[in-house]
């Protein structure tokens, strides 16, 4: 998915040699990545066979009342989500991003504000000023908003910089003390005039053609009210961890999102690229702006929120893979536990939310499969948490069977770094593995940890 103007961008990483040079196979990806994951399932099937695991966990589970009594939550989930990933990888399959099939050159294009939050971005605010203007949207129908909200080093001063070079496309809106993301984003609203306000984040860089590919779904069908671009990674190649960060960020937008998009309920826009319609936005803004949850106000997760209340309206929420955003990701551990802290805070909160309208009538079509998706997406983790207490105790009463254990994983998540595999067309889908290992021991916490901190509003990556 990745364009062929990224050296204009100065992207840190450039597109991949591709795995799948030959044209028999390039033509066939989507049989080939069917048959690997058909593969994988049949491997996992065999190693359970071969390592005992079945046999293991029947005599284990069946050697106390507890475990007993365990067992049939535990069986009955592991079916549910087994079931819902076959109906996932269908929907999947499925997804294209949608297109004006060959009228490009008839479309009035509409107006377009693109909205830029910035604390303390002095690195990258220029560089992204400029990847919105090189874009190829047409440059008459675009307006760019500078929000600097109490920036501390010279942020202020390479927006002014960017408002020499582009004129009166570009406003400028100063903030001696931070006041927030969130009022950020409203005050660039209310300051912005275009039909459709898109949200960029400052640390990032825009594909040529994404705000073009991100207007075409809310052009083809009144009824999207809002729609998701693709965040890929600016800086992988910094570290491993970056690399497996890559890996993620693929399998969130390029599988999950994309299956989603189908059924027309994509349940997080990202605030580092997403368009809006601005007629519908004017709905709900202010309650947009005072956003509480459990008598505090919500100071973070706005692009979830925002995603929420066009849902909440009515309207569909789609995904285009082709509308391109490459961000800058944290290269150290610590920080990424913080960036998933607010996101799962954000998270635990809109889905409170969603739960309050979701299971409604309150769209006209493509209402059951919204309702089986957010059933299973809350399953996992409780899922997670159930199953890796069990193996916990498992490895108590008999280390070697983590051993087994370990080795099952490592062909689960090679599976499911297939789905980036069909995507990208790179072996660096294999950052896949060692990634889903450590989601599976070492971030467990960030579940419960969000839940009993819900109240912090903190930021936390600052």
């Amino acid at each position: 998915m990745f364009e062929e103007t990224l050296d204009d961008l100065d992207v840190e990483s450039p597109p991949r040699r591709f795995v799948f040079n030959l044209p028999f196979l390039r033509e066939r990806i989507d049989q080939l990545i069917v048959f690997l994951i058909i593969v994988s399932s049949v491997l996992i099937l065999i190693i359970s066979i071969k390592f005992h695991l079945f046999q293991y966990w029947s005599e284990f589970l069946r050697s106390s009342k507890f475990l007993k009594a365990a067992a049939y939550p535990l069986l009955i989930s592991a079916g549910s989500l087994i079931s819902a990933l076959i109906l996932q990888t269908v929907l999947w399959l499925r997804y294209k991003p949608e297109s004006l099939n060959g009228k490009e050159g008839e479309v009035d294009w509409p107006f377009v504000s693109v909205i830029v939050a910035a604390l303390n971005e002095k690195e990258l605010i220029g560089k992204a000023i400029d990847s919105i203007f090189g874009s190829n949207y047409p440059q008459d129908k675009l307006e760019v908003i500078c929000i600097n909200d109490g920036s501390t080093d010279l942020t202020f001063y390479h927006m002014m910089r960017a408002k020499q070079k582009y004129g009166d496309r570009v406003k400028i809106i100063n903030f001696p003390k931070n006041i927030g993301k969130r009022r950020a984003l409203y005050v660039g609203y209310k300051k912005s005039r275009g039909e459709i306000v898109v949200t960029f984040d400052a640390d990032s860089k825009l594909g040529r053609g994404a705000l073009r590919n991100l207007v075409i779904p809310l052009l083809n069908d009144r009824e999207t009210g809002a729609v998701s671009g693709r965040v890929a990674v600016l800086n992988e190649k910094e570290n491993f961890l970056t690399r497996m960060l890559a890996v993620r960020f693929s399998i969130s937008f390029d599988f999950g999102r994309a299956y989603q998009s189908v059924f027309g309920t994509v349940v997080c826009c990202p605030g580092a690229l997403t368009a809006f319609r601005r007629d519908l936005l004017a709905s709900f803004m202010h309650e947009f702006l005072n956003q509480k949850f459990l008598n505090a106000p919500c100071t973070h997760g706005e692009d979830r929120a925002l995603t929420t209340l066009i849902l909440k309206s009515g309207h569909f929420v789609k995904y285009q893979s082709n509308a391109v955003v490459y961000t800058t990701v944290p290269k150290k551990f610590g920080q990424m536990n913080k960036m998933y802290l607010r996101w799962t805070r954000s998270y635990v909160r809109e889905t409170v939310f969603l739960a309050r309208f979701i299971f409604s009538r309150n769209r006209r079509k493509h209402r059951i499969l919204p309702i089986i998706d957010f059933v299973f997406l809350n399953f996992l983790h409780p899922f997670h948490l159930f199953s890796l207490g069990i193996i916990v105790y498992s490895f108590a009463i008999n280390p070697l069977f983590m051993i087994r254990h370990l080795s099952f994983l490592v062909i689960i998540s090679f599976m499911l770094s297939l789905y980036y595999l069909r995507t990208n067309k790179s072996l660096a889908f294999l950052y896949g593995i060692p990634y889903g290992i450590i989601t599976a021991f070492f971030l467990w916490w960030i579940v419960p940890f969000s839940v009993l901190t819900m109240k912090n509003q903190s930021w936390v990556t600052r």
